[in-house]
């Protein structure tokens, strides 16, 4: 009888292959005394595996190249850092030596208790970052040790007596953000974690790397076994095992039409979005760090609909300078020639942390609601002024827009105005070029700003819906919150209606508004999305001509009548094309049968 085991799906896609399972490093390590004498040398020993992950982490970073995934950089260097910390590093030396114990025993005492200084964060978000704290950690115990990282035991796959018969699947405990470069390498078709959420850095990085994934499966890793025929379905977030003949059948049948619509949409790139009764409609990127925009173009964009500023601050101990800021934003406006770039000025806090900023800052009680994003620049002007000063810089090479984020009225855009206008003038002072009509625009991603978005179009050349936040403070529900993440609803009456009246006022001022957040690159939104007047949608670069295709078999004046049936709005809690439909039950319910 077939199994299958839930958890939450990352991307979309389908895998089939065989379960290549990695052992997690133990954590259930004995204590050993050491004579005095020996300390220095545990000490050396527990260095010497440091040195060992930080040249992993080295090697890596220089096989990066232009890599587009710019998560995978940035994750890198967060490790790096986590590698150095004191608290951890210095601690382990400290109890090797005050304590006369064992390396490893040492370093699991220290995890111990970060982990419950994470454990005491509200924020989770921040609280996850544990997760990658305990990889680091189980990566240094297993050169400790002598186990092998993912790196060697690949290495070894043709040693073993394992069929070669099906592409491979990871199957984990967790994956660290490291590892995520081997398993495309590699040529994986897919993995599978026990731990991890929707907001961890493995289901970030699963999603820049385009790879099918479920994590939060609990115990997964511990029932599969290594070579053992398994499906991932990243679109319901279900792994089935234990295959009948009919179900294979199914499951290659879902495969080859996978292919097929992959092969047919790489024939759209060149044609233009345009609705079946030719009202055109624009398709932008998102992007992450400059080197994105080379791939947003790959993939057929129009232009970028937003530029992430803040991960130019990311992973750093200063903030960058003016220059460092213009090289970044000058090399995606000539990278786009001639379409048109949005920046969106520093977006930090919540789940954006910048260490550089919130050093010395008392943690907030909720940090999605604390001082973010324009309030931070407000009241940092020096920090944002330096970074207008770069943006109105980049400008003079072409078409650049600059957009506020998490305006909540006009009094906010108004200030920011005043600091534009400053920075105008200090680039004046200095003889250096910009665009002086430089179009100014919003974010609406706060309830009250879509509430009262006419009195706001007034202030603004343009306007954004970020739905991401404008679904959770509309729901008030934290989305990176697992316990209430399924109150997550885009389809919610009050949010439709938002996005609906702020399209509306839009249209009636002659004023441009796209779609930025994860419902512009939703396929099943797609027709929704059209139906309320929507015409420019900025999204992941991987998801555009997915889009496209819903736009080129829409027609955008039925779908916009009060009448007009929306189609194929998404299931994701479903498996789809004769798969079995599991039910709700918690993912403890490990190889359920079915029929």
């Amino acid at each position: 009888m077939a199994w299958a085991v839930s958890g939450i799906g990352v991307g979309e896609g389908l895998a089939l292959g065989r379960a290549w399972v990695l052992a997690p490093a133990s954590f259930d390590l004995p204590r050993r005394s050491l004579e005095q004498d020996q300390i220095p040398e545990e000490k050396a020993r527990f260095s010497a595996a440091l040195e060992v992950v930080s040249a992993e982490f080295d090697q890596l970073r220089a096989t990066l190249g232009q890599d587009p995934a710019a998560e995978v950089r940035a994750f890198l260097d967060l490790q790096s850092i986590v590698l150095h910390d004191p608290l951890l590093v210095d601690a382990t030396h400290a109890r090797i030596e005050t304590e006369a114990c064992n390396a490893e025993w040492a370093l699991v005492q220290q995890f111990e208790l970060v982990a419950e200084q994470f454990d005491s964060i509200e924020d989770p978000y921040l609280r996850e970052r544990k997760a990658d704290v305990q990889q680091l950690v189980e990566r240094v115990l297993k050169v400790m040790q002598g186990a092998e990282g993912l790196s060697s035991a690949l290495k070894q796959q043709r040693s073993q007596d394992l069929p070669v018969d099906l592409p491979w699947i990871l199957v984990a405990h967790d994956i660290a953000p490291s590892d995520m470069l081997l398993i495309r390498e590699h040529q994986f078709a897919g993995f599978a974690t026990d731990s991890g959420s929707p907001t961890a850095h493995t289901a970030i990085l699963a999603r820049s790397l385009g790879l099918p994934a479920v994590v939060g499966l609990q115990s997964l890793h511990g029932l599969v076994k290594q070579g053992e025929e398994i499906v991932l379905d990243a679109a319901s977030g279900t792994v089935l095992g234990s295959l009948d003949a009919g179900l294979r059948a199914d499951v290659h049948q879902r495969l080859a039409e996978e292919r097929l619509r992959n092969e047919r949409l790489k024939r759209l790139k060149s044609l233009a979005a345009v609705t079946l009764d030719q009202v055109p409609i624009s398709l932008l990127a998102n992007l992450d760090l400059p080197e994105d925009a080379q791939a947003a173009l790959d993939a057929g964009c129009d232009g970028v609909g937003l530029f992430r500023s803040e991960f130019l601050f990311m992973n750093r101990a200063t903030p960058p300078t003016e220059e460092e800021q213009f090289n970044a934003y000058s090399q995606v406006v000539q990278t786009m020639a001639g379409r048109s770039v949005t920046i969106r000025t520093l977006d930090s806090g919540a789940d954006k942390d910048v260490p550089a900023l919130s050093a010395g800052r008392q943690i907030p009680t909720n940090p999605a609601l604390a001082l973010r994003a324009i309030r931070l620049c407000l009241a940092e002007p020096e920090l944002f002024l330096t970074q207008l000063r770069a943006i109105l810089r980049a400008s003079a090479l072409g078409p650049l827009r600059i957009m506020i984020p998490l305006v909540s009225g006009p009094q906010e855009v108004v200030l920011a105005r005043r600091l534009i206008q400053q920075a105008m003038d200090q680039l004046s002072s200095r003889g250096l070029a910009f665009d002086r009509a430089v179009r100014i625009g919003a974010m609406i991603e706060v309830p009250s700003a879509a509430i009262t978005i006419d009195s706001l179009l007034a202030h603004i050349d343009f306007a954004s819906l970020g739905t991401n936040d404008l679904i959770q403070y509309t729901l008030a529900i934290d989305r990176t919150d697992s316990e209430v993440a399924h109150l997550y609803e885009p389809l919610h009456p009050a949010v439709l209606r938002l996005i609906r009246d702020v399209i509306k006022a839009c249209d009636r001022a002659g004023t441009s508004i796209s779609l930025c957040g994860e419902m512009a690159g939703e396929p099943g939104f797609t027709q929704l999305l059209l139906g309320l007047g929507l015409r420019e949608f900025s999204m992941h670069p991987i998801e555009l001509l997915r889009v496209k295709q819903e736009i080129l078999r829409s027609d955008f004046a039925a779908l916009s009548r009060p009448t007009g049936r929306l189609l194929r709005l998404p299931d994701a809690k479903r498996i789809r094309a004769g798969l079995p439909n599991l039910s709700k039950s918690s993912p403890q319910d490990l190889r359920s049968t079915t029929a």
